[in-house]
């Protein structure tokens, strides 16, 4: 899927062709299309890609197949093509008989001309990615600077409360529009309370707003909604739809599937958001909260959640892949993560900046232990805990110190194999039969064959003392060694060569010359023997770094010896990336006893809370283009960088470090045009149940416009200049003439504004599903507010918490979740959907959950000491629906009960306690 994905996207990513000269197209069409007809198209067309590479359009043939590219325009002796064709290599086209040269010399020809093909309508769509960005630059609105606007002039001067609604009713009144009325206080306490706090108002509290007659009456309702802790909860849970918070890794294989400390960064983004930190600093610290200076809150360490809850896909590639993505959708808007395998169809963002990225996240990595939140001593049953964390991080600390020992002495005590693997291609069953072999393929560490070769074509220069030697033989072909190599040796053991003394190590200087290597395995064990030679010395001086110092060996001893024993030796095996030189066995095994550790943390109620951290690698590198996004498949170096898109001409990669800060820094820039405009628009969202612009994870050049363009960049620049205020942000929505308008239907602006995109009455909104669950348990009097801590089992019957604090299980998500719409928590989440679906209703008609908050909501009004059916009823009404029923509604509901025929679950009361939990008015705000 991902090919097919890769060769449909090349079709859109390849340069426009300049016109076609007449002549080029004869050409094309007399010599070149009939030829790729005839021997081509049966096997690079498109019902066939061999080789993942297809041959019918210009785009097609410069996007590459698996191999790389296949042409490079203008340029025919470095296209591989032609050495297909000529049947030069290992792959020839086409395969049973070569062509003619003339055919051959026509398409070098063709090659040269720089690739005409007309009526290719792939090829002239097609934009340049340098073209994109300058469109981008030029046209689209998202990368535009975020302006200031005036608050255009309006007619109706009397219905404006805040700025906001300026804007808005320009709109109204341009398309001969007027405004819906205010809604009623019972609606608007309602409406507030569910928006920030996701929990309807108490009848007391809406008693209280309604007998307040100040002026700025709702305006305290409002600055108490914000202070609330509840206010944390609920905008904490849109935030981590957008984080993709679960609690479990996914599939993990043997590992341990839960996060122990996931819950953490769940409360650190509630405490972020009761705190009203700023949201630039709330988006550095979950990039770089560990490279901030002095932290004054350490719990902040716990905001690096954002990069390390995700899915854990068991590969690293795809694990970067998923925080870019998290990154560019959640944060900026934009779908950079599409830029993977090739440059991005649509926007203006070249793989070159997804490797860059790439690189920030590939030199971070977790480490093994994560630091505590706060002083463990005060979590109780720490102790005991502790004391069995210990016995079972033994367990698996000395089954790590015996393996290490094992591979550090193979490694070293074994170099003639590692070498002779290197310098030669023989067959593993070939090599078996070597009798100084005495490593078996299984034993083998990939990892130090993969060093050997990086640390010899580091050093194999003619300069240096060691290796030069090794890399003037190597390069002499297998076939010709035994006849080439004396002169190449007589050049190294010479005296002199020209006028200075060559540069080599007396040892292998007198080992060229004694036992002169016939064949590059000869090399390899003369290499390989020397080295071992030195490394039993050392090791009979007792094997520490500092022995290699010893007056015991001879200049030459210790210029070999630092090839096995130093820090940056091809034969080191790092202790902290154990892992990835264990065998399968072993690697089973590890993970086993890991698991166990793991498992302690997850399930012990005396763990303390720990921080999921990230770290930078201490010597970060840049990363490399991978071709078609294939590992293995290197490209061009890229440095680690922020977007072109985003940056201006004076663009510098980042310098201290993985550049994760320096990301961040750029991603809440004031220039940047993104960032306060996403964050905006996710606002807006949810306080109207629609967005400003439709797609609030896709700002890219297939977006369509905000609905109301300045509003939009006025909200962004009240944010930017308000210092990054969320709850500032709020007031200034929710203060508005706009937010404040009633819901009810008007059929005469429905006509002009089906979808009310115009905001010419407010949005009636079905509630979510962790505000429908902790509404019923509001109301039933059995909500658990404890803020906090670890998550819980939503599906056991005592489970009474808000749903924030739920286990959202990645790999086995409850029905319940999905029978509301929760967000899918494997990847960023733009919005939730809004379904209709039988399984809702039956869910309220069927579940425990709903009939046991029926009965205890009926045994709140029993305690009152009310008797008298209508007084019942009444109290019913006003905790459900916080108001008082109507003479219908009590005359109705009292028929009902005196009706009702008691079953095995409920009696008439509790039924109809169970009808008011199942209506539209509980489960919708107006």
């Amino acid at each position: 899927m991902f090919r097919c994905l890769i060769i449909a996207a090349c079709f859109l990513t390849c340069g426009a062709v300049a016109a076609q000269k007449p002549d080029e197209t004869a050409f094309f069409e007399q010599r070149i299309r009939p030829l790729l007809a005839k021997h081509c198209y049966k096997c690079h067309g498109a019902k066939k890609q061999e080789n993942d590479l297809r041959l019918d359009s210009r785009a097609a043939l410069l996007a590459g197949g698996e191999s790389g590219e296949a042409v490079i325009t203008g340029n025919p002796a470095k296209s591989p093509l032609l050495e297909y064709l000529r049947h030069e290599g290992d792959i020839k086209m086409p395969p049973k008989k070569k062509l003619p040269q003339s055919d051959i010399d026509a398409v070098a020809r063709w090659i040269k001309m720089g690739l005409p093909w007309p009526n290719d309508p792939e090829t002239k769509s097609a934009e340049s990615n340098e073209q994109l960005l300058l469109r981008a630059r030029k046209e689209h609105w998202s990368f535009q600077p975020i302006d200031n606007p005036e608050p255009p002039k309006i007619k109706r001067q009397d219905w404006p409360a805040q700025p906001i609604d300026r804007f808005v009713l320009a709109k109204l009144e341009a398309s001969g529009l007027t405004p819906s009325p205010r809604a009623d206080r019972r609606t608007l306490i309602r409406r507030a309370t569910y928006d920030l706090w996701g929990l309807p108002p108490t009848p007391e509290q809406v008693d209280a707003f309604l007998a307040d007659k100040s002026a700025d009456a709702y305006a305290k309702l409002i600055n108490r909604l914000l202070a609330s802790p509840h206010y944390g909860e609920r905008w904490g849970r849109h935030w981590l739809d957008v984080a993709r918070y679960a609690d479990t890794k996914g599939y993990a294989f043997t590992r341990e599937r839960r996060y122990p400390y996931a819950y953490t960064y769940r409360d650190y983004v509630i405490r972020a958001m009761n705190d009203d930190l700023p949201l630039d600093q709330f988006i550095v610290e979950q990039l770089a909260a560990d490279l901030l200076p002095k932290q004054r809150d350490p719990m902040a360490l716990a905001a690096l959640g954002f990069l390390t809850v995700g899915r854990r896909f068991n590969n690293r590639l795809d694990d970067i892949d998923d925080q870019i993505d998290v990154v560019g959708r959640g944060l900026l808007g934009l779908t950079v993560a599409c830029a993977r395998c090739h440059d991005h169809k649509y926007d203006p963002i070249p793989s070159e900046d997804y490797y860059s990225l790439y690189g920030v996240f590939a030199n971070t990595r977790e480490p093994k232990t994560l630091p505590l939140l706060g002083d463990p001593a005060k979590t109780p049953g720490y102790d005991v805990f502790k004391r069995e964390l210990d016995k079972r991080q033994k367990v698996l600390g000395d089954f790590c110190d015996k393996k290490h020992q094992v591979l550090q002495h193979n490694a070293r005590a074994r170099v003639t194999d590692y070498l002779v693997r290197v310098a030669t291609k023989k067959p593993e069953k070939l090599l078996k039969k070597l009798p100084f072999i005495s490593l078996s393929a299984n034993e083998v560490r990939p990892r130090v064959v993969e060093a050997w070769r990086r640390h010899l074509t580091a050093r194999a220069k003619d300069t240096d003392p060691i290796f030069g030697p090794w890399g003037s033989l190597a390069k002499i072909a297998e076939a010709r060694f035994s006849a080439d190599s004396p002169e190449v040796i007589e050049r190294w053991t010479s005296t002199l060569t020209g006028t200075k003394p060559r540069q080599i190590n007396p040892l292998v200087h007198a080992a060229l010359i004694k036992t002169p290597p016939k064949s590059k395995l000869d090399l390899a064990r003369l290499y390989g023997s020397l080295l071992q030679t030195v490394h039993a010395k050392w090791q009979k001086l007792g094997g520490r770094k500092e022995d290699a110092d010893d007056e015991a060996f001879t200049p030459a001893e210790r210029q070999l010896l630092t090839v096995v024993v130093r820090d940056n030796s091809p034969t080191l095996v790092p202790r902290d990336r154990l892992q990835n030189y264990l065998d399968r066995a072993d690697r089973n095994k590890y993970r086993e006893l890991e698991k166990k550790v793991d498992e302690h943390q997850v399930r012990s109620a005396g763990a303390p809370p720990r921080a999921m951290v990230v770290e930078d690698l201490p010597k970060p590198v840049d990363s490399h283009v991978l071709i078609r996004g294939t590992p293995g498949r290197k490209g061009k170096q890229v440095p680690r960088q922020f977007l072109a898109a985003l940056s201006d001409s004076s663009r510098k990669p980042f310098g201290d470090g993985s550049g994760r800060l320096a990301l961040a820094r750029a991603i809440v820039a004031p220039n940047n045009p993104l960032t306060a405009r996403v964050l905006v628009n996710r606002v807006w969202q949810h306080h109207f149940g629609r967005p400003l612009v439709a797609t609030p994870s896709d700002f890219g050049l297939r977006s369509d416009e905000p609905t109301h363009p300045d509003l939009m960049d006025h909200l962004a620049r009240e944010l930017i200049d308000g210092k990054w205020s969320l709850k500032s942000l709020h007031r200034q929505i929710m203060l508005s003439a706009t937010y404040c308008q009633s819901s009810v239907n008007r059929p005469d602006c429905r006509i002009k504004d089906q979808e009310n995109r115009l905001l010419w009455r407010m949005n009636r909104r079905r509630l979510e599903f962790e505000a429908i669950r902790d509404s019923l348990l509001f109301v039933a009097g059995r909500l658990d507010v404890t803020p906090g801590g670890k998550p819980y089992q939503i599906t056991k019957r005592a489970a009474n918490r808000r749903t924030i604090y739920a286990e959202v299980d990645r790999q086995d998500l409850p029905g319940i979740f999905r029978t509301f719409d929760f967000a899918s928590p494997d990847q960023s989440a733009a919005g939730r959907p809004q379904t209709t679906v039988p399984q809702q209703a039956l869910y309220m008609m069927n579940a425990p959950l709903v009939v046991g908050q029926a009965k205890a909501l009926v045994a709140r009004t029993e305690v009152t000491g009310k008797t008298h059916p209508k007084d019942r009823l009444a109290a019913l009404y006003r905790i459900v629906y916080q108001r008082t029923p109507d003479e219908h509604e009590l005359s109705s509901g009292v028929a009902f009960v005196a009706s009702a025929q008691a079953n095995a679950k409920l009696n008439g009361w509790q039924q109809y306690a169970q009808l008011l939990l199942m209506s539209n008015e509980f489960m919708f705000v107006d």
